[in-house]
């Protein structure tokens, strides 16, 4: 299967946690790794992130000037099964290209011109088929995709084994809360467990980078 190149970056805190307890977005990495996240986006030809993230936190999902010269805007992909994307979405929004994967071949909704609607089959849990998913990227000419989340997405990008470089930043904060939404979440008790190598860690402010690979 032809497929791009897949980084997940995400931070977290030491708990493991990667939002807030009511699950909205909560600052956890510092100045410098927000910094190192953005040179990863505009390296990257796309970005993408589940439906979920976007009617939570309503990012942009763009490369900012102010961290990146000249910035390369990638192309902002958003899983979205039931095509639940609302029309002022903030990803939606400008002239970068974005496009929104779903299963609902009646999806009518009228965005910009910069917004492609794209079809996609379902796997057996209802979700975006990935397999199916990266082969459409990789038509579309992304051969490198950075997944963004939130803990469904990225949980089922480990699941299928389908990562080339995991980073994640260690933020020196304890959020708490069992329900609290974690790095994966939706990995279950029965799935097989994810072996990882670690590749490399680094202090950046006062938090920690680890880099990742799969054990496959």
């Amino acid at each position: 299967m032809k497929r791009p190149y897949i980084l997940i970056n995400c931070a977290m805190s030491v708990d493991g946690k990667i939002a807030s307890p009511s699950g909205k977005q909560m600052r956890i990495s510092c100045d410098e790794d927000i910094k190192r996240m953005y040179e990863l986006r505009n390296n990257s030809d796309a970005v993408l992130v589940g439906v979920n993230t976007v009617l939570t936190d309503n990012p942009k999902l763009t490369v900012k000037d102010k961290y990146v010269k000249n910035p390369k805007q990638p192309i902002r992909v958003v899983l979205d099964t039931n095509c639940r994307t609302p029309l002022d979405a903030l990803v939606a929004n400008g002239t970068v290209k974005t496009f929104i994967i779903t299963s609902k071949k009646n999806c009518n909704k009228k965005f910009g011109d910069n917004v492609q609607i794209i079809y996609c089959d379902t796997n057996n849990e209802g979700l975006i088929d990935l397999q199916k998913l990266l082969n459409i990227l990789f038509n579309n000419g992304i051969k490198k995709l950075m997944v963004e989340g939130g803990s469904t997405v990225i949980s089922n990008f480990l699941k299928s084994g389908l990562v080339d470089d995991f980073y994640v930043y260690v933020g020196p904060i304890i959020i708490g809360g069992i329900d609290t939404p974690n790095i994966a979440g939706k990995i279950n008790k029965g799935d097989e467990n994810i072996k990882l190598k670690l590749i490399a860690s680094k202090p950046i402010g006062e938090g920690l980078l680890l880099h990742y690979k799969l054990i496959r």
